[in-house]
C-alpha cells in the first residue's frame, strides 16, 4: 500500500477509537507531557485498544522508517512516554531489528540491576530510528533521548526520530519524520466539533 492509503487507515483507527479529544473553551485544558496546557490530546493508547487501529499505525510507521533507510540496516529505540516501549517493540519483531531500550531515570533508580538507562551493543554503529506516537514540534522528549544515544553509543551517527502526531511543524535538531498534523486533523473532524469546541480549537491555533 502506498503512503495515503496507510495514512488513511491510522486517521480511521484514530477515529473509529475516538483517541483525538478536543475540549470546550469553558473546560479546563489538559496538561500535556512538556507541562503546556493544550485543548487537544491525542490518545494512543485507545489506539492499541484496537487490534485494527493498532495495526494500521504499526504498518505507517514501518513505511515511514523503511522509507528513510530503504535497504539500510537500522536499530530501533524508545522513548519514556506511554506507547513508545510498544511501538518499538511491535515494529522490531515484524521486521527482525534490534532495539536500544531506553528507561526513565525514575524507572533505573527504584530498579534492581545495573541502573543503566539504555541497554545494548555499544560498538553499535548503524543509524537510529528513534519513535514516538505525538512530538510537539522542535526539539523535545526525543531530542533528549537521541542525546543519550550518541553518549552512550559513540559510533552513532545517524539518528533520526519518527512520530505518528506532529503539533507544530518546527526545526529540530535531528531529522524527523511524521504521518499526520494537528492542523491536518483538526480538518477531518472540525465538521463534528461543537460551537464551543471550534472556539477552543481557534484559540489554541493563535498561540501556535
Amino acid at each position: 500500500m502506498n503512503f495515503q492509503t496507510l495514512k488513511q487507515h491510522y486517521v480511521d483507527g484514530l477515529l473509529e477509537t475516538k483517541a483525538f479529544l478536543v475540549k470546550s473553551i469553558d473546560e479546563e485544558p489538559f496538561t500535556l507531557r512538556s507541562g503546556k496546557q493544550s485543548y487537544l490530546f491525542l490518545d494512543h493508547s485507545r489506539v492499541a485498544s484496537s487490534p485494527t487501529a493498532y495495526k494500521a499505525f504499526i504498518d505507517i510507521m514501518i513505511y515511514l522508517v523503511q522509507q528513510a533507510y530503504a535497504e539500510k540496516e537500522f536499530i530501533l529505540c524508545n522513548v519514556d512516554s506511554k506507547i513508545s516501549a510498544q511501538m518499538v517493540g511491535s515494529v522490531a519483531y515484524l521486521l527482525n531489528k534490534p532495539q536500544i531500550i531506553f528507561k526513565s531515570k525514575k524507572l533505573t533508580a527504584i530498579e534492581k540491576g545495573t541502573q543503566r538507562q539504555m541497554t545494548g551493543d555499544e560498538n553499535w554503529d548503524m543509524p537510529v530510528a528513534i519513535l514516538d506516537d505525538v512530538m510537539t514540534g522542535g526539539d523535545g522528549t526525543a531530542k533528549n533521548v537521541a542525546d543519550l544515544v550518541t553518549e552512550n553509543f559513540p559510533n552513532i551517527k545517524d539518528i533520526q526520530l519518527f512520530v505518528g502526531f506532529i503539533r507544530n511543524i518546527k526545526e529540530s535538531t535531528y531529522k524527523t519524520h511524521h504521518v499526520l498534523t494537528r492542523d491536518e486533523l483538526i480538518a477531518i473532524v472540525w465538521g463534528q466539533l461543537s460551537s464551543a469546541q471550534k472556539q477552543a480549537v481557534d484559540k489554541e491555533r493563535s498561540m501556535g
